[in-house]
């Protein structure tokens, strides 16, 4: 009667663990910059913690690139934590996926609810070494409307950063408040398992030269939850600190998120005419530099004639800030090439400047223009 008791007992164990329900842990921002590279290097030393005092952990942890030259695959590792074992997985990115010179997230899926996941994101340059601590989320503190406080710029510099966890794609809109008055918004469209990060959030919506440490900033989804954060940065130390995402109440007048360009760039003039056939633009970022047509840093556009803009980088990761105006979105760069479709009108002649957003060296401000002429 004991063996049969006993086997009995074991099957139910097998059983509830069976049934047990998988958590993911996400850390949203991970990165892997060697020294040498044209960028400030960046490491990301990850800890992953068993809190059980008797059960094992089995651990699925999976790499979502989407910054830099990403594997076409997403890469994975699996391992099992014994009960109360803490496993370190120093220069993740690298050592573990193989993935260097790349950003993105790590999703740590596992059977239950006992494991903890933090991280350390640092530089080594300027010496000593800076970094700060990121911690891995839950699925509850991913939002559908979110918001980042202690936001700061003049002394300080703030990058934002926006994470789709979901099996859908999303579209976000950033909100920029300086204590009540809103300094500017911008919309992100974010593919499934994909994020981006708005570096200068203050120059990226026009307002670098606002000096302030009481901002804040709300991230409203269209509707799946995002995971969000703020780097905050001493400009004086380079001293970071990491703010994640609060959840906060959707705006009376409902959301603004649209996946069109915001409601400020100029409405597209109809014209009785079929549209003249695309003109193909290649423009490449390199550091430190853009070039339209292997050319110049400019570029002329025609009022009414249509325009296919192959965008790519030829070295590390570089930031398009967007241009809103014309309707071209902001986006990372890296060898893949990106195309945006523009059409200008009469309304919107003028010159559009921009800067790489992404920090990818002392020289990473370098500007190109586009130029739309009648």
């Amino acid at each position: 009667m004991k063996r049969i008791a006993l086997s009995i007992s074991l099957c139910a164990l097998a059983a509830f663990a069976a049934v047990l329900p998988a958590e993911t842990v996400t850390l949203p921002a991970v990165t892997s910059l060697p020294v040498g590279s044209a960028a400030s290097p960046f490491f990301s030393d990850v800890r992953v913690f068993n809190t059980s005092y008797t059960s094992p952990a089995s651990v699925t942890a999976v790499y979502r690139c989407f910054l830099g030259a990403c594997p076409s695959a997403a890469p994975q590792a699996a391992f099992v934590l014994a009960p109360r074992e803490s496993r370190a997985f120093d220069d993740m990115v690298l050592a573990t996926f193989n993935a260097p010179s790349t950003g993105g997230a790590v999703e740590f899926t596992s059977s239950g609810t006992d494991v903890r996941v933090t991280s350390r994101l640092y530089s080594t340059a300027p010496i000593p070494t800076v970094g700060m601590f990121i911690p891995g989320l839950r699925g509850s503190e991913a939002h559908a409307t979110s918001v980042l406080t202690s936001v700061a710029n003049g002394a300080f510099r703030t990058n934002i950063g926006l994470y789709n966890g979901n099996d859908v794609g999303a579209v976000a809109t950033i909100r920029l408040f300086n204590g009540t008055a809103l300094l500017g918004v911008q919309t992100i469209p974010l593919a499934p398992r994909s994020g981006t990060q708005l570096n200068r959030i203050f120059d990226v919506v026009g307002q670098a030269g606002v000096t302030t440490t009481n901002a804040y900033v709300v991230v409203e989804s269209d509707g799946a939850p995002l995971f969000t954060y703020a780097a905050v940065i001493d400009n004086a130390t380079t001293d970071p600190i990491f703010v994640t995402g609060a959840e906060d109440e959707r705006g009376p007048s409902g959301p603004v998120a649209t996946a069109t360009p915001p409601a400020t760039a100029p409405t597209p003039t109809p014209t009785p005419t079929p549209p003249a056939s695309a003109i193909t633009v290649n423009l490449t970022a390199q550091t430190f530099r853009w070039s339209f047509n292997g050319g110049g840093t400019s570029f002329v556009m025609q009022a009414g004639q249509t325009y296919e803009v192959h965008m790519r980088s030829l070295d590390v990761t570089h930031g398009f800030p967007g241009i809103p105006q014309l309707g071209m979105e902001q986006t990372a760069l890296g060898p893949t090439e990106i195309v945006q479709i523009v059409r200008p009108t009469a309304g919107q002649v003028g010159t559009y400047t921009f800067p790489c957003d992404i920090e990818c060296g002392a020289g990473h401000g370098f500007e190109g223009s586009i130029q739309v002429v009648p």
